[in-house]
């Protein structure tokens, strides 16, 4: 009976310890893992200390303004930044903006960059801006839409349509309208136009 027993208990800590060998192996084999080399964890660590501490990110994000005149105003981004020193103020990356006139067409602002204030619901695009509505094409070095006056104010602006081409220092773009005002810097200079 006692060699029976003996044999079990030999079989047991047989397995136990067959089980735990294997275990091990497969452990230190860990066939999911990547070998990475030092150099390319080092930079790792350099690109995330280089990015900005307490920033939040999204992708393709959507804010909808309205202004007096009940008017929609879309402006989406592909990229969002978000900093909880300053969470009033949203940065974006590849943006649009539409909305839609008096006349039934639709006003497209088109920038590499904006800013977008949340308290008064302000952007200030930048980076290759471009607005365009019909055969209309607008492009400025900086746009700043004002909801609470249906107000784009550029600046360093071109103006094309079929038969103009316009240069000017300032213009103000009326966003339910579609008017535009062009001023200079200098009121002694005029603001430059060609006919095609």
């Amino acid at each position: 009976m006692k060699s029976k027993k003996n044999k079990a208990n030999l079989f047991l800590l047989c397995v136990i310890f067959l089980s735990a060998a294997l275990y091990g192996y497969f452990i230190i084999q860990n066939k999911g893992s990547i070998k990475v080399q030092g150099n390319q964890i080092s930079a790792e660590i350099d690109n995330i200390s280089s990015f900005e501490q307490g920033i939040t990110k999204f992708s393709d994000v959507e804010y909808k303004t309205s202004s007096k005149k009940n008017v929609d105003y879309i402006t989406r981004g592909k990229l969002a930044f978000i900093s909880k020193n300053q969470p009033e103020l949203i940065l974006l990356e590849g943006v649009h903006s539409f909305t839609k006139l008096d006349d039934g067409s639709f006003l497209n602002v088109n920038s590499g960059k904006a800013k977008y204030f949340k308290n008064n619901k302000n952007i200030k695009y930048y980076d290759k801006v471009i607005i365009t509505n019909r055969e209309k094409i607008i492009t400025a070095e900086i746009a700043s839409f004002f909801p609470n006056k249906n107000l784009i104010s550029l600046a360093n602006v071109v103006y094309k349509d079929e038969k103009n081409l316009i240069k000017t220092d300032f213009a103000e773009l009326d966003t339910i309208s579609n008017n535009i005002k062009m001023f200079m810097k200098n009121s002694k200079d005029r603001v430059y136009g060609q006919r095609k």
